[in-house]
């Protein structure tokens, strides 16, 4: 499980707008919040997003791109960021295997444990935090991050 300050588990995950996330491609040029959310379209899952992508412009002023994360498929994210109107890409853990190097899944390791993930430029995490944590608490946590950098 990846905790903070340990170095960022590798991963390189397709996405719905083509690119996908490599996370080695961002290492010293911007942070990635990695939001591991159970399924596309449910409530929680929603709300958790549209949180994220009502402060978009926040995270984005610190360097800092939001990515959704699931097992879901190309056209159930794509549905998903069109009801919603997304302004983040949702990447296709097909496996779980990122979802389980970073301590998300459920211990009967069938589906997604809600949890938000920040790595920073350096590749190290700077927040880790089961649930849905408030953007509020992700970007106070950045902020702290680059004080301390």
């Amino acid at each position: 499980m990846a905790e903070v300050g340990d170095v960022a588990p590798a991963f390189n995950l397709p996405g719905t707008t083509g690119e996908g996330l490599n996370l080695a491609d961002i290492r010293g040029k911007r942070r990635a919040v990695l939001v591991f959310y159970p399924k596309d379209r449910t409530s929680g899952c929603t709300n958790q997003l549209n949180a994220i992508r009502d402060t978009i412009d926040e995270f984005r002023a610190l360097d800092t791109e939001p990515y959704g994360v699931n097992h879901g498929d190309a056209a159930s994210h794509q549905a998903f960021i069109d009801a919603y109107d997304f302004p983040f890409d949702l990447l296709i853990d097909d496996g779980l295997q990122v979802a389980t190097a970073y301590g998300a899944v459920h211990p009967e390791g069938d589906r997604i444990n809600r949890t938000v993930v920040v790595v920073g430029k350096d590749g190290k995490v700077i927040f880790r935090q089961a649930g849905a944590p408030s953007p509020s608490e992700m970007l106070t946590a950045i902020r702290e991050a680059d004080d301390e950098g």
